[in-house]
């Protein structure tokens, strides 16, 4: 089912004016009430964020020559409640790491299919954290639950809650890794979002913030501090 997120407006920040023209017009062709602004420098982002606020802000990770990630700490710095698709040809996991932990709520590759930069727009407007499955091992369409779960934490993929609630018991990122036969850089992409989504900034917080939504017992505190 197709969700539907009316009249929203887009800013599409590239340096490329033909990138800005192409994701537009693709977009628009698929939802024809969505408004689409573009910039073409982080000035020019500013500028406009200040100005008029959109839904959703897509923006070009090299539209800057900052140390990677500065420009995005800068922008939730001035705007803690803007929605930002971070874009990039990058498809390290080192590099969406530093992108989610900056301040993006999502990150999609330019050699995405429309139907991935799609899902990738509605997850975002959702209110959760997409980043691309191939890296992260899970569908990052936002999911369904049951009345127990709690709004905050249903944001997250099945594949992050699994990634929290072994946080809950300890475990160290290696381990996480071992246990859900994912790589390293794979569960920090995950451990990135879920810091994003429950608005934490480190694995103690994201726990006292979700632990009495999903998790079966308390954290082991001193065992996640050293891990």
């Amino acid at each position: 089912m197709k969700i539907e997120f009316a009249d929203v407006t887009l800013l599409i920040a590239d340096r490329q004016p033909l990138f800005r023209y192409g994701v537009c017009r693709l977009l628009k062709e698929h939802r024809s009430d969505w408004h689409c602004a573009e910039a073409d420098s982080f000035d020019s982002v500013l500028a406009h964020l200040r100005g008029d606020p959109v839904g959703l802000l897509l923006y070009d990770t090299e539209l800057v020559g900052q140390e990677l990630g500065a420009d995005l700490r800068q922008l939730r710095g001035e705007f803690p409640e803007q929605l930002i698709l971070a874009m990039a040809d990058n498809g390290n996991w080192s590099t969406i790491f530093e992108c989610l932990a900056a301040g993006a709520n999502g990150y999609v590759l330019k050699s995405a299919t429309l139907a991935q930069l799609l899902r990738a727009v509605e997850t975002v407007l959702s209110g959760a954290v997409f980043a691309p499955a191939a890296l992260s091992g899970a569908s990052q369409a936002p999911r369904t639950r049951g009345p127990r779960i709690s709004p905050v934490v249903a944001k997250l993929t099945d594949r992050q809650i699994e990634v929290l609630q072994l946080l809950s018991d300890g475990c160290a990122t290696k381990t996480i890794a071992r246990r859900l036969g994912l790589g390293i850089g794979t569960v920090k992409v995950h451990l990135a979002a879920i810091y994003r989504a429950l608005e934490a900034h480190n694995r103690v917080e994201a726990l006292v913030k979700a632990r009495d939504a999903v998790l079966s017992r308390p954290a082991h505190l001193g065992e996640l501090v050293a891990a």
